[in-house]
């Protein structure tokens, strides 16, 4: 079992690098592609005042920002992927009925839940293949090995990249939580779930509902309780409403 294991390691680490250098690159790049245009847009139109010394700084160091945190959490989120494959294949290829230690064997038994949910006991005896914790699961290298190895590496590197507090940073955060609930009521319309699987719920009837609540929503807080709106959102609202 041992040298099962040893081999698989020796025969996986060289690719799960070179995918690990391949999303460091790719995040990077694309974080300037995207952030380069929006930010020297921004600038221009909202720092008038800046010189242009001041006004390509600024383009700059929101384009470094963003690449630079793209390019690291697609490195991290890949590095641990990687430790959650050794991991489990290194809790699957000494069962727990080998160990003697009563402790030893409760702390192997929650790491397994924690690193590959309850549905891995379903097949104890396997070392490499994959969970049937998802629908898809993969051992491919730079890919995670089911749904739970996602959460937990996306939850790590969440909290060490894009936790660090920064107008960037909050932006991309507020981005993703809005595609998040659209996906979460596309995957409920999907598994059939009530009711958003309704037909009275289809997206062409429920869009415009959605935009009037939105919008009087946005307008009752800038005419009420302005403070509460971000500071960005604010002042594009005062352009706007108040000139």
């Amino acid at each position: 079992m041992d040298d099962l294991l040893n081999n698989h390691t020796s025969s996986t680490w060289q690719s799960e690098l070179k995918a690990i250098i391949a999303g460091l690159i790719s995040g990077g790049k694309y974080g300037m592609k995207i952030r380069l245009p929006h930010a020297a847009v921004m600038t221009l139109l909202f720092r008038g005042n800046a010189s242009a010394r001041e006004k390509l700084k600024l383009i700059l160091q929101s384009s470094w920002e963003h690449s630079r945190n793209l390019a690291s959490f697609a490195a991290t989120y890949k590095t641990i992927l990687f430790l959650l494959k050794w991991i489990s294949i290194r809790l699957r290829s000494h069962p727990d009925h080998e160990r003697r230690c009563v402790l030893e064997r409760i702390g192997r038994y929650m790491l397994r839940i924690i690193v590959d949910g309850p549905s891995s006991f379903n097949d104890p005896t396997t070392v490499t293949s994959t969970l049937s914790f998802s629908p898809s699961t993969s051992s491919t290298p730079g890919y995670a090995q089911n749904t739970q190895h996602a959460a937990i590496a996306g939850a790590i590197g969440g909290y060490m990249v894009w936790g660090n507090y920064s107008s960037i940073n909050y932006q991309i955060v507020l981005y993703l939580t809005s595609r998040i609930l659209t996906g979460l009521v596309s995957l409920a319309r999907e598994k059939e779930i009530p009711p958003f699987h309704w037909k009275v719920l289809h997206f062409r009837n429920v869009y415009p509902i959605q935009a009037a609540v939105v919008w009087g929503t946005v307008m009752a807080l800038f005419e009420t309780y302005p403070h509460v709106l971000h500071p960005s959102l604010k002042k594009s609202m005062d352009e706007v409403y108040r000139s």
